[in-house]
């Protein structure tokens, strides 16, 4: 019984508001509508111009990333030429040292064969340097 009683008073309450709004239609809701049009739309206004505001500083921050990112990837891009560069002459110089230095073991061993074979001359020249082959 004492729940049905808190029930009903609570329903009660909860409905007298409802009762005592007034229509749109009234005088007085019209004045106050008058009232707050100019400045609900004068904050609308202001919101509006925030959130443009922040869009444009966000495609401009967009903006700045991707020029950004265009040049970290062209920076990249050339380091990686530069590289590419630098291989191909480390392996153009290596491959010239290699034929230098088969040249020399070549002329060293046609020296040693000579001096083997009793030509005194070939036994007292200097080992083949392979860097006059180059």
């Amino acid at each position: 019984m004492y729940a049905r009683s808190i029930l009903a008073i609570t329903a009660l309450i909860a409905v007298a508001p409802l009762a005592a709004q007034s229509t749109r239609d009234d005088p007085a809701h019209q004045a106050a509508d008058a009232r707050e049009i100019p400045q609900t739309q004068a904050l609308n206004n202001q919101v509006s111009s925030a959130v443009t505001q922040a869009q444009s500083a966000t495609q401009a921050q967009n903006d700045a990333n991707q020029a950004q990112y265009e040049a970290d990837k062209a920076a990249y891009a050339a380091a990686l030429r530069e590289h590419h560069r630098e291989v191909l002459e480390t392996d153009a110089r290596f491959i010239r040292q290699q034929e230098a230095y088969a040249m020399a073991m070549r002329d060293w061993r046609a020296q040693v064969a000579m001096c083997k074979k009793g030509y005194q001359s070939a036994c007292n020249l200097p080992t083949p340097d392979p860097m006059k082959y180059m």
